[in-house]
């Protein structure tokens, strides 16, 4: 039981980190289209994430096999998290460009080959087999509530406060899922 009270703590703090994340990521879209006007400004931020994450992927799974999950996982997050962080920096500069986004959904798009599949790992790891099944029902719940919440309280927080106030509280989920 007690290795399932870990996993809970784990699951409760990266779901509100990736529910930072995710309000990040629509922020930004809404932040680019604000910019450019431009569907395609947009679908290069997909695009940028999705082709490292792709291409990286193929070598990740390998190497995390050989490496410290956890070390992978923090790394990982702490590098994205940077990454917002320069976001943040530049646009109370007034310096934020689109070209930066691409760059950064570029480096998260990597990240993310490295940090999921540590994860996967991690969790089958702390997860004792017969709670499997409740622990693929906690991540659908969580993965769920996260693309249903996170453009409604992004777009709620941005017409607010910019695209500075969700920086800050995505880092705020950062920390909370780092410490934890």
């Amino acid at each position: 039981m007690k290795q399932f009270n870990k996993y809970i703590l784990f699951w409760a703090s990266q779901s509100i980190s990736q529910l930072g994340s995710a309000m990040t990521s629509f922020a930004l879209i809404l932040w680019t289209y604000e910019q450019k006007h431009s569907a395609m400004a947009v679908s290069l931020m997909s695009f940028c994430n999705y082709i490292p994450f792709i291409l990286v992927s193929l070598i990740a799974g390998s190497f995390v096999d050989k490496h410290n999950k956890k070390a992978i996982m923090l790394l990982a997050d702490s590098i994205a998290a940077i990454c917002s962080l320069g976001v943040l920096f530049l646009s109370f500069g007034g310096n934020l460009q689109v070209w930066n986004i691409y760059v950064v959904n570029l480096i998260i798009g990597i990240m993310n080959a490295f940090q999921q599949p540590a994860s996967a790992v991690a969790i089958g790891r702390i997860v004792p087999q017969e709670k499997i099944s409740r622990v693929s029902g906690m991540n659908s719940f969580s993965g769920n509530l996260t693309n249903v919440l996170s453009p409604v309280l992004s777009a709620f927080l941005f017409s607010f406060g910019g695209l500075k106030i969700i920086l800050m509280i995505d880092f705020a989920s950062f920390l909370i899922a780092f410490l934890t």
